[in-house]
């Protein structure tokens, strides 16, 4: 496989801390490797690389897996960093558990299904930004007057799309961490209010107005 280019994807997961049963989980920036390949025989692919997080099976300790999904595409999805070199690595196996070559590798369990360690890694000496990704993950503010359909778009988006509702809420958390924050009008929180929320993101504000027939 030609390793043709790497794209690099921010996203919102759980983040796990503590021990014997007693755990915590809160919502957490991450990142995931997406590595971009042309096979032997011409056929694209993306190979997705991801950590995950986890509790080991008898619930004493937090746990680790290493993930890759292959998928087979038309065209890529465009690339955050591109080879400074050639690189050629071997086809994937796909239903493989562990991969290793000089450009990345990935352990799904650390060798222990009891306690697992796994993880991924990416030899990012090998690429260099080409400076089209963004440094920061975007959050979106939905804003607007009420029963205009702020929320209901929200609920159509996938499980993966952390949506955070202010009328959910009497006070705001001390940080909120989402993709999409619904502004509702039952608190009157402001704009201002979610921008000292939020941290390391970039905020787009997108206004909802009805338009007269």
């Amino acid at each position: 496989m030609k390793i043709i280019g790497l794209r690099i994807e921010k996203y919102i997961g759980k983040k796990i801390s503590g021990h014997n049963l007693d755990f915590e989980y809160n919502d957490a920036e991450f990142e995931k490797h997406i590595i971009l390949g042309l096979l032997e025989d011409n056929r694209k692919v993306e190979i997705e690389l991801t950590n995950e997080e986890g509790v080991c099976g008898s619930g004493w300790c937090t746990a680790s897996w290493g993930n890759f999904e292959v998928k087979h595409v038309d065209k890529f999805n465009g690339y955050t960093h591109k080879p400074i070199k050639e690189l050629i690595v071997d086809d994937v196996n796909e239903s493989a558990e562990y991969i290793s070559n000089n450009v990345f590798s990935v352990d799904h369990n650390g060798g222990c299904d009891y306690y697992p360690s796994g993880g991924y890694n990416v030899n990012m000496d090998l690429f260099k930004a080409n400076g089209r990704g963004k440094e920061l993950r975007p959050t979106y503010i939905f804003s607007g007057e009420s029963g205009i359909g702020k929320s209901a778009l929200a609920l159509k988006f996938n499980k993966d799309t952390v949506v955070f509702e202010t009328d959910a809420y009497d006070t705001l958390p001390d940080v909120i961490i989402a993709d999409v924050i619904v502004l509702g009008n039952k608190h009157k929180y402001t704009i201002n209010d979610i921008k000292t929320k939020v941290e390391d993101t970039e905020l787009i504000v997108c206004s909802f107005t009805p338009i007269a027939q």
